[in-house]
């Protein structure tokens, strides 16, 4: 087990994201893949206001990874297929796939701070997120391709041809037949044709039918939408998880952070009740769980 203690400054109120693949490459001078599952052993939040902190990632739920693993193949694809035909060509040393969590993260992360609040790094880091190309036509007039970023959660950002952040797990059930009817689905005259009655010799047998016809026909859950997929009103983050919460008062200003897993990596942060910067401290397993 190896753990990297990594310190966040919070300048007040707000929504604020964490790429811990980022901050743990700034902090330990190493490329930390974003594609895996990173574990939070719990941490401590510094506040003098009485503030509340909200930690929420994506669900870690199968359908979640099952949609970030699809567009990781076709990310690699995309490249694959350009520098087959391109000899003498090649990526970046540290190119990696990194995705958004949802619609509001932008492009710029909270990053690790030292024990005065500066920066660990002099220049700015280049950590870019992933850019895919489309081959579909933009529109008529030989318009430019399609481009567009990749984020976890929530709907598509833009319009049909001009897509600028794709939702994976939406696009993942998008290309998923629904399922559809009740299982087993028996006929409306099963209990009644000739030959199915053959042995009946009462009127229990139909009645065991019908029972076994309609007890758990249906799946226990909603089979059309999933947590990570729904509708999205603007500013809100109805399809992240809470995996942590903590409140500080004016006789405890610092409180624990409870540990979690984050998938990516990815964190949003929410402070309310600040009126001064505050700290987020957590406790880091650096080598993430593939997935």
């Amino acid at each position: 087990m190896a753990t990297s203690r990594l310190r966040y400054a919070i300048p007040g109120n707000g929504v604020y994201y964490i790429d811990l693949a980022k901050g743990l490459s700034i902090q330990e001078r190493k490329l930390h893949r974003q594609k895996k599952i990173y574990t939070v052993y719990g941490g401590y939040f510094k506040d003098q206001d009485g503030a509340t902190v909200h930690m929420n990632t994506a669900p870690l739920t199968w359908p979640v990874k099952r949609s970030i693993n699809r567009g990781f193949s076709l990310w690699r694809k995309m490249i694959s297929r350009t520098l087959r035909d391109m000899e003498g060509a090649g990526t970046g040393s540290y190119n990696d796939y990194k995705i958004y969590l949802d619609n509001q993260m932008g492009g710029n992360p909270l990053v690790p701070v030292d024990a005065s609040g500066n920066d660990l790094f002099n220049n700015a880091v280049e950590w870019d997120y992933s850019t895919l190309t489309s081959e579909d036509p933009d529109g008529a007039g030989g318009a430019a391709p399609d481009q567009f970023d990749l984020q976890i959660v929530g709907p598509h950002s833009g319009s049909d041809p001009n897509w600028t952040r794709i939702g994976l797990l939406q696009s993942w059930v998008n290309s998923r037949a629904t399922p559809d009817g009740a299982h087993p689905d028996l006929p409306a005259d099963y209990a009644t044709d000739p030959l199915n009655n053959l042995f009946d010799a009462g009127d229990v047998q139909d009645d065991r039918l019908t029972i076994i016809g309609t007890e758990g026909d249906a799946a226990p859950y909603d089979e059309e939408t999933m947590f990570g997929n729904a509708t999205a009103i603007a500013g809100n983050s109805n399809n992240l998880q809470r995996v942590s919460s903590s409140q500080t008062s004016s006789s405890q200003p610092i409180v624990p952070v409870m540990g979690f897993q984050a998938i990516c990596g990815l964190i949003q942060v929410v402070i309310s009740g600040a009126d001064t910067a505050g700290e987020i401290v957590i406790d880091v397993e650096t080598n993430g769980v593939k997935f």
